[in-house]
């Protein structure tokens, strides 16, 4: 999902986020809310395929779904609950630490040796791979 300022989600406001943020040949999921349905006549450098979840939840015809990005978004959307909101302006930092966190930190010992490696394979020249024995 793209996140558009304030509640405006119609065609007008995401079309133009989404021919700015995306690359050529980019293949977009969506599912078939009305804004989305001028995506592929409009940014004619995307693919768009679809899935109408009024009918089914996976496109029969194509195989596209949309249930992981959902899935995540509910995920991010939890996390914020629980850190009461916030606010507009930070929602991509704290996206990128949520996405860090998925992908590194499961556990914090998981969190260390991830940033340990970073620093090192920053830092320290000539190293390409490091392993830990933990």
């Amino acid at each position: 999902r793209l996140h558009a300022d304030g509640d405006t989600r119609d065609a007008a406001t995401l079309l133009p986020i989404i021919r700015a943020r995306t690359a050529q040949g980019t293949i977009i999921h969506s599912d078939e809310w009305a804004a989305y349905a001028r995506i592929a006549r409009d940014i004619p450098h995307l693919q768009h395929e679809t899935v109408n979840h009024s009918e089914e939840f996976v496109n029969r015809a194509t195989g596209v779904y949309t249930q992981n990005i959902e899935s995540y978004w509910n995920r991010v959307k939890k996390r914020f609950k629980t850190m009461k909101g916030v606010h507009s302006h930070q929602l991509p930092s704290y996206l990128d630490e949520f996405m860090w966190w998925e992908r590194y930190g499961a556990t914090s010992e998981k969190a260390f040796y991830s940033i340990l490696m970073d620093i090192i394979l920053q830092y320290v020249a000539g190293v390409t791979c490091i392993l830990f024995n933990h």
